[in-house]
């Protein structure tokens, strides 16, 4: 697995707002496929670790990617 170039995801996450990707966009900003676990995409991935630096949790369900800010 190709490790992913976080750039454009932190450019979002630095908004402020929470968004969602598809499988397929998150390939294109990143240029690496998003991990297939679950458990390991939400918790120790290398963008669940950036998401965390900026406050935010990642929830993956069917075909999409969450990233929900925190309160």
């Amino acid at each position: 697995m190709r490790k992913p170039n976080l750039q454009q995801i932190t450019e979002l996450l630095a908004r402020g707002k929470d968004f969602e990707l598809t499988n397929q966009q998150y390939k294109k900003k990143t240029e690496a496929d998003f991990p297939k676990d679950k458990n390991y995409a939400e918790k120790r991935s290398a963008v669940a670790r950036e998401a965390a630096k900026y406050d935010y949790r990642i929830e993956v369900i069917p075909q999409r990617i969450l990233f929900i800010k925190n309160t």
